[in-house]
């Protein structure tokens, strides 16, 4: 079934987003929100099994949108002004819009923490973990909890070819489409580690290989690259310098694929130590990736519904 998008203008972007309503006076985790947040380069996709789940099974309010730039979000604002970076590139996608972006949808959708009870549970993976942190510490978006799924918090970012593409974005944007494509498969192919996570491959490869339907101007490969060139680390440097973690407002509970070959365990458990008292546990997950909830979904829809029922 196609998803039922609703949109709204926000930093220069079209956002596309679904906010699923748990039916009335149900039973089992009834009122409880999960906001699903994705990282790079990825899109909600990738987390709709685990929220049908949630919302058809446990009947939660489930809230899945793309990051501007990516997915489905890829439509520039025809109302903001356009303007290119120092690289070419149109649209920002950098951590700190995002954090902007997700403050300002929370607050569309009256899920601000302002009124009993609508402070969302957040799920964020990948670069969406530091997106996450910054819209609550920086933004003031309140959360109920924060579940960290092999999540990038930390400086310096990226392995070998994150940081090639960084440095080097006009190489990568002018690659010949067969090469390109290969790179971006492998890029893909290289975060599962099991056949039913790499299965997904043609999913999550679909935006950044077919804009036609976007309307955006720039070329799928052009956008691809674009989210990888605008990472800066100045947005992550000011987060831990203004507001360390140890702050942050809610419990922290960490997932990590145990064969993540993006986030080494090091990395994980530094970021679990720098919570503090507010972490909330941290959870391997066997024989899983760096998408550890399209590896073992089965286990991780069992983590979330259960940190969900310890944390309301």
């Amino acid at each position: 079934m196609a998803t039922q998008w609703s949109e709204i203008a926000l930093s220069g972007w079209l956002i596309k987003y679904e906010l699923l309503r748990a039916k009335p006076n149900a039973r089992v985790l009834t009122s409880r929100t999960i906001v699903f947040v994705h990282g790079t380069p990825w899109s909600s996709a990738m987390f709709r099994p685990i929220a049908t789940v949630l919302h058809e099974v446990h009947n939660c309010n489930v809230l899945l949108y793309d990051l501007g730039g990516y997915g489905d979000s890829q439509s520039l604002d025809p109302a903001a002004a356009s303007t290119q970076d120092a690289k070419g590139f149109t649209g920002s996608t950098s951590v700190r819009t995002q954090a902007d972006i997700l403050a300002a949808l929370l607050q569309h959708v009256d899920l601000t923490g302002s009124s009993h009870g609508n402070s969302p549970h957040v799920i964020a993976h990948d670069i969406a973990g530091a997106i996450a942190l910054r819209a609550h510490l920086l933004n003031g978006a309140k959360y109920a909890s924060l579940m960290c799924l092999d999540t990038n918090v930390l400086l310096p970012w990226g392995d070998g070819f994150y940081q090639l593409c960084r440095s080097e974005s006009k190489v990568f944007t002018r690659l010949p489409g067969p090469i390109y494509e290969a790179m971006l498969k492998a890029v893909v192919r290289s975060a599962c580690v099991t056949p039913h996570g790499q299965a997904w491959e043609p999913v999550l490869t679909a935006p950044w290989l077919d804009n036609s339907s976007t309307g955006e101007v720039q070329s799928a490969q052009s956008s691809f690259v674009r989210q990888i060139a605008q990472a800066d680390d100045g947005d992550v440097a000011e987060m831990l310098e203004k507001k360390p973690y140890s702050e942050v407002g809610c419990l922290v509970r960490v997932l990590w694929g145990e064969q993540d070959a993006w986030i080494p365990r090091g990395k994980m458990e530094k970021m679990a130590g720098m919570l503090g008292g507010k972490l909330d546990g941290f959870v391997v997950v066997p024989e899983a990736g760096h998408l550890v909830m399209l590896d073992q979904p089965e286990r991780v829809t069992a983590e979330v519904v259960k940190w969900i029922g310890e944390n309301s």
